[in-house]
């Protein structure tokens, strides 16, 4: 597996909570449909020479849960077209398209200067009544934590755990387009917001190293190497409450890549078997040698 996790910058868990911290600018509720709060945001600088998409989704949940505070995300679409830089505020930009009594819609937007990096599409919802339920049911098959080891993954300062543990990111090693981390975050507040923020900044990092599983770095490098992969757009759907306490199981699993881009899904479930998050995401990665 020529990818792997080993090139991701650390992270603390403070600066990343510090940085969910959105200052408002203006008034902070001026109204219905057609109304813009704008909030003003700082990036966690690293590395790398861009804005981190796990941060700017975590960013997005808790923009529009200020603005809705009564409303919790339901789905989240969102699109990354250009580079963010990390080492100026960012302008964060929300407008409410449509709200009801039961749902509402928002329009999210990152801002610096003349150009935006990143926008979204945000439905939020209240709990209504129930007609029927079902969900996928997480295989018998799977390990549970206890059965698996530590996988260290620097851009996530808590528990992750997987079959084979660093085996299993392994650049030399060869495996299905297909991983299970069982992940859980205790060193953060226990709010349904910050669960969902934390969840979505988990989820984002993971596009590339799972397509990248088939192919051991001695591959790739015959293949020409390869330049920095770029996320394009990622879809995040949370259908239950759950905690960032808890043990949450992520099932990613890259579906298809070729023609220089990539798509995979990563379903989520409680350690009781619950299908509390569903998330798709697309990206480039083509040969060359790294800028």
């Amino acid at each position: 597996m020529a990818g792997g996790v080993s090139m991701w910058p650390s992270i603390a868990t403070d600066d990343l909570v510090d940085a969910l911290e959105l200052a408002p600018v203006g008034p902070a509720d001026p109204g219905g449909p057609g109304a813009v709060v704008t909030f003003r945001a700082r990036n966690i600088v690293t590395p790398i020479p861009r804005t981190l998409g796990a941060q700017v989704l975590a960013q997005t949940v808790v923009a529009a849960e200020r603005v809705v505070p009564h409303m919790a995300v339901h789905t989240l679409q969102g699109v990354f077209p250009r580079a963010g830089d990390p080492a100026e505020p960012v302008e964060v930009r929300v407008e409410t398209l449509h709200q009801g009594r039961s749902a509402a819609m928002l329009q999210v937007g990152f801002r610096q200067g003349a150009h935006e990096h990143y926008r979204a599409f945000v439905t939020l919802g209240v709990r209504g009544p129930e007609l029927v339920r079902h969900a996928d049911p997480l295989p018998v098959q799977v390990p549970g934590p206890e059965e698996c080891a530590e996988l260290p993954v620097p851009m996530l300062p808590w528990e992750v755990r997987t079959a084979g543990g660093s085996a299993a990111l392994a650049p030399e090693l060869a495996g299905p387009p297909r991983l299970d981390l069982w992940t859980r975050c205790a060193r953060v507040e226990d709010t349904a917001t910050m669960a969902r923020a934390i969840l979505a900044w988990t989820t984002e990092g993971f596009l590339g190293p799972v397509a990248l599983r088939p192919y051991p770095r001695a591959e790739i490098e015959r293949r020409g190497g390869r330049s920095m992969s770029v996320a394009l757009a990622q879809n995040i759907t949370f259908h239950e409450e759950f905690s960032a306490h808890e043990w949450l199981l992520l099932r990613c699993a890259s579906e298809y890549a070729g023609d220089g881009r990539m798509h995979g899904r990563i379903r989520v479930f409680t350690r009781a078997g619950r299908l509390v998050a569903s998330v798709t995401a697309d990206g480039l990665m083509r040969p060359g040698p790294r800028p």
